[in-house]
């Protein structure tokens, strides 16, 4: 994603992603692209722990289109996983640039069925912002590195 358009994705994603934990009472939010580019976060204290985070889910979300696409699912639509004190949400959400991905991770002031709740509204929410429709796409394999790094830049304060 070009820097300007990643400012104004990383801008207008940062309400959606507050009033969705609220709603939610996840503990941790992340929104990145197929790619693992950051664009936006909510919760984390520490960029190693986003790149991890971000690494994963991209890799878990091309596992999960491929799988859908083996079994002749149109698109996957979440993953879930209940650990002994967290569990984990990861979905994909179309906008009109790209489809982005969230990873929500959550423990037992919240549950997956309050999280998947207020996920489909949230989907519809980040669709209809106007900084996705003006974005171009994601950037090539030539980039990627960089794409990651500026991704994180934007979502954490320079002293995190």
């Amino acid at each position: 994603m070009r820097r300007a358009d990643l400012d104004q994705v990383v801008a207008a994603l940062r309400q959606p992603i507050e009033t969705f934990v609220g709603e939610t009472r996840v503990r941790i939010a992340l929104l990145i692209n197929r790619s693992g580019q950051v664009l936006g976060q909510y919760g984390f204290t520490r960029k190693y722990e986003v790149v991890n985070v971000a690494s994963l889910a991209a890799s878990a979300s091309a596992a999960a289109t491929a799988l859908a696409e083996l079994t002749g699912s149109q698109r996957w639509t979440h993953l879930h996983h209940g650990g002994a004190t967290r569990q984990l949400f990861i979905a994909p959400i179309q906008t009109p640039s790209e489809e982005i991905i969230l990873v929500a991770i959550f423990d037992d002031d919240s549950s997956v069925g309050l999280v998947q709740l207020f996920f489909d509204r949230f989907g519809e929410k980040l669709a209809s912002l106007e900084a996705f429709r003006d974005a171009a796409p994601t950037s090539d394999q030539s980039n990627f590195e960089q794409d990651l790094e500026a991704g994180l830049e934007h979502v954490f304060l320079p002293d995190q």
